[in-house]
């Protein structure tokens, strides 16, 4: 999805560029930029101003798109829940935005103008009226431009925090660079987009298409988000109807007090950890899924509160040997496995009666068995499902 997003933000970005309520304005904007007194002379030095006060321009748009990078980091905790929803919402926002482009809905709102350029005095232009005019630029486009700039803020939101600050720039960089491009051929680019308006409409509509799949795609994506979280909600074994038949009564299962040692020659013991929440994910070496979730467990282990749950690895040489010579000790070392694994006997695996992997099975605060989910996941379903079974725990 993260490629994806990149160039799909980027196209939003240029298709903001090439729009038709802004793409005429072009000229007007690059006068502004230019300044009243740049037309005379052609030499090097009115190239040199022209570009520098281009970049200025920009880097007054660039300012706008920083705040909107804070401004997802603080959306971001408020739907953090429902961070799938929005993305829906999102993805049908940018379905929208295409077919108004490709000419299919008209939405009138869209086609209307709201621009406070002559706010800003452009007469004796300098580098700060230049940054200024950008600034301001990026607040009061249009209304055409605003639902596109909003649609990559929902996303940056229901991202992680890097990858919705990249998103951010991806839309940034598809938007700027053409301007970019007119600060440093800037009598050549007017020119052609004076003389080729037909062929920029054409490129305006493909990018609407890719939008449109774009946006298709979000949908598709966060849907089966949804439907993958309701599978592992439904695989999350605490009741006595689908039980493993070799577990023990998992409905009034106590986790017996074990005392287990790690890679790093710690004792564990459940006592340890009363209070807190236990995530117990066991694995084997030749578990090709195991060995492709370590980074999500890893990055699961990392998210959580270390005050409320604790994420240990739990591995037996016993069951390494059924299908592979690698030990857990090689195991640790090859894929470098920094959190603790408890070397188990056999024990802890037939008592809870694991029989597949990986399988990351929960203990409640008070040492009693919540359930279990089997199959691979990503980072944000570990926790999910961990937030599913911290619920049910505490609705017992």
């Amino acid at each position: 999805m993260d490629v994806m997003s990149y160039l799909g933000v980027f196209i939003e970005g240029l298709a903001s560029f090439l729009s038709p309520c802004i793409l005429p304005l072009i000229p007007l904007y690059m006068a502004y930029i230019a300044g009243t007194d740049s037309g005379s002379g052609d030499g090097l030095r009115r190239r040199i101003r022209i570009f520098l006060t281009t970049f200025f321009f920009i880097l007054g748009i660039s300012t706008v798109y920083f705040i909107l990078a804070i401004a997802s980091d603080i959306i971001r905790d408020l739907i953090v829940d429902i961070s799938d929803i929005v993305m829906i919402i999102g993805g049908i926002f940018m379905i929208i935005i295409a077919l108004y482009q490709l000419g299919i809905i008209d939405i009138k709102v869209f086609n209307r103008e709201y621009s406070f350029r002559d706010k800003v005095e452009t007469k004796g232009m300098n580098f700060l009226k230049a940054f200024l005019l950008g600034f301001v630029f990026s607040f009061a486009w249009t209304p055409c431009i605003g639902p596109m700039m909003a649609n990559v803020l929902i996303m940056a939101s229901t991202s992680e925090a890097l990858v919705g600050n990249l998103l951010i720039l991806f839309y940034a960089l598809g938007f700027t660079i053409p301007f970019l491009l007119l600060g440093i051929f800037y009598d050549l680019a007017l020119t052609f987009i004076k003389k080729h308006r037909d062929t920029i409409t054409v490129i305006y509509k493909i990018a609407a298409v890719i939008i449109l799949l774009f946006g298709a795609y979000m949908v598709y994506d966060a849907a089966g988000n949804i439907y993958d979280t309701k599978v592992a909600y439904d695989k999350l074994l605490v009741e006595s109807s689908g039980k493993d038949d070799t577990a023990a009564d998992q409905d009034t299962l106590s986790m017996y007090e074990f005392e287990l040692y790690d890679q790093y020659g710690k004792r564990h013991t459940l006592s340890d950890y009363e209070g807190k929440y236990i995530a117990l994910n066991f694995v084997a070496s030749w578990c090709n899924y195991c060995i492709g979730e370590i980074d999500d467990y890893k990055a699961f282990a990392e998210g959580i509160d270390e005050d409320e749950v604790v994420a240990l690895y739990v591995m037996s040489d016993n069951i390494n040997s059924q299908r592979s010579d690698m030990t857990t000790d090689e195991f640790i070392e090859e894929y470098a496995i920094d959190i603790p694994v408890l070397y188990d006997d056999d024990t802890m695996f037939a008592y809870l009666g694991i029989s597949s992997f990986p399988t990351i099975a929960y203990i409640g605060p008070d040492g009693t068995y919540i359930g279990y989910q089997s199959g691979a996941l990503d980072s944000e379903m570990m926790m999910e499902v961990f937030n599913m079974a911290k619920e049910r725990y505490e609705s017992r």
